[in-house]
């Protein structure tokens, strides 16, 4: 199986789409520019040329003797221009800008005369040469290289450079503009997932995306008041429990019946009373609180403490290996919770054939969080059945009477590790047991 594709965000296709399309015009409008500019580029420079050769012919046909010498030598001096006379056997290199050269030269053979020509280098010496007669007498005419270089310079890249930059500046505002609504609704979605409130969304934006926030608003806002009823119920139905429970293990503890009779009816009561406090942590809505610096290794050796020395100790054995120093920025009772319940699930279903759970417990560093992995070195479940652990309510069959669980320890922590930008995943070592691990991120309560 080959390497996954590179998937670009909206944000980015976006702004690459802009780009693309402002380039590919500012190129397009470039060459239509310069086709169009050149004709009437390379004409204005031949009326320019021709002026200068007829300003030159008529100062020397006006001149003699020593003053025509005088104006050859004021000429090269103030304006770079050499008059010399052309020989049959001169070499004449043509221009090698074809594009600008072309319509040059015809503009100047219409305005001085069709013995006009022109030359990139006469005698291997180059330059500007223009080829004209002075009274049937053909000369060349020598100009500064740099008045060509100043009609055919590239002073376009850089104003296309600026063009571009703009443009690329432009897309990137545009790409956020359009972006920024469906990030926050990303964003809204997000927390939503993890049950925190999500901030309410703009309905003060365009048509479509208006009627979008206003429906997610009143979602956001039908499901935070049904969690409430949820957890108000619960709570309601957890004290009217708890209350007759309270007056059953004291009825029980005054009875006449025997001590082993006793136990069992007490041990029943502490089940229905800890299933009833797993209803109350499932169903407890995500609160903001305050993130702090939690130190990882002593929020589990907490933890592991109470069950080392519970009532179960005696068949469970839990080793824990944490980096040294290892923190988390977060809560530390969704940590504990968090612990509590994968130690707790591997005490249940991870025992061996010996009826002890041996329980192994590692935390570190990752990215941006945390990770913590508990194995057990019991006899695991069928692969099929992995998924199906982390929803709530849900038990293996084999288990529903063995253990009397509530089916909410995994989903508890799979909505702890959701609320923390993290997940928890199961899966099932080659050497048998169960695996669970979970990532939580730094920063989310």
């Amino acid at each position: 199986m080959g390497p996954l594709p590179v998937r670009l965000s909206l944000f980015w296709r976006t702004f690459l789409l802009i780009a693309v399309v402002v380039a590919a015009s500012l190129l397009a409008w470039l060459q239509l520019f310069r086709a169009a500019e050149l004709q009437p580029r390379a004409e204005r420079f031949a009326w320019e040329i021709a002026s200068i050769v007829n300003l030159t012919r008529a100062g020397l046909v006006s001149a003699s003797g020593t003053a025509r010498i005088d104006l050859l030598g004021a000429l090269a001096r103030n304006e770079g221009i050499q008059v010399l006379p052309a020989e049959p056997t001169d070499r004449a290199g043509a221009w090698p800008d074809e594009r600008f050269g072309a319509p040059f030269e015809a503009k100047l053979r219409e305005l001085l005369g069709p013995e006009t020509r022109l030359a990139a280098s006469v005698n291997n010496d180059a330059g500007l040469w223009i080829r004209f007669e002075i009274d049937d007498d053909p000369y060349w005419m020598l100009l500064d290289p740099a008045r060509i270089e100043r009609q055919t310079n590239r002073n376009w890249i850089g104003w296309i450079g600026i063009a571009v930059g703009l443009a690329t500046a432009g897309a990137l505002l545009i790409s956020r503009v359009v972006n920024r609504p469906l990030a926050d609704l990303a964003r809204a979605f997000e927390r939503l997932a993890r049950g925190e409130p999500p901030t309410p969304l703009r309905e003060d934006a365009p048509t479509e995306l208006a009627a979008v926030n206003r429906r997610f608003n009143r979602m956001a806002a039908d499901l935070a008041a049904l969690e409430q009823d949820r957890a108000e119920a619960l709570a309601g139905i957890s004290h009217d429990i708890r209350t007759p429970l309270t007056r059953l293990r004291m009825e029980i503890e005054m009875s006449p019946v025997d001590t082993a009779t006793r136990d069992s009816m007490a041990d029943e009561i502490d089940r229905i009373d800890a299933i009833i406090r797993q209803f109350g942590e499932f169903a407890q809505p995500a609160s903001a609180r305050q993130t702090e610096r939690v130190d990882v290794g002593d929020t589990l050796e907490s933890v592991l403490d109470g069950f080392r020395n519970g009532p179960d100790s005696a068949t469970l054995d839990v080793v824990a290996t944490v980096v040294p120093d290892v923190s988390w920025i977060g809560t530390p009772t969704a940590l504990e919770r968090i612990v509590a319940n994968l130690v707790e699930n591997a005490r249940r279903y991870g025992a061996g054939a010996d009826g002890r759970a041996r329980v192994e417990i590692a935390a570190r560093r990752v990215g941006r969080g945390i990770e913590l992995t508990v194995r057990d070195r019991g006899p695991g479940v069928p692969p099929d059945q992995l998924e199906r652990l982390t929803r709530p309510f849900t038990r293996l069959d084999t288990e529903r009477n063995r253990h009397g669980g509530s089916g909410l320890g995994l989903a508890i922590v799979a909505r702890l590790a959701r609320r923390h930008a993290g997940e928890l995943r199961l899966e099932l070592p080659a050497d048998g047991g169960l695996l669970a691990r979970v990532r939580l991120s730094d920063g989310h309560a």
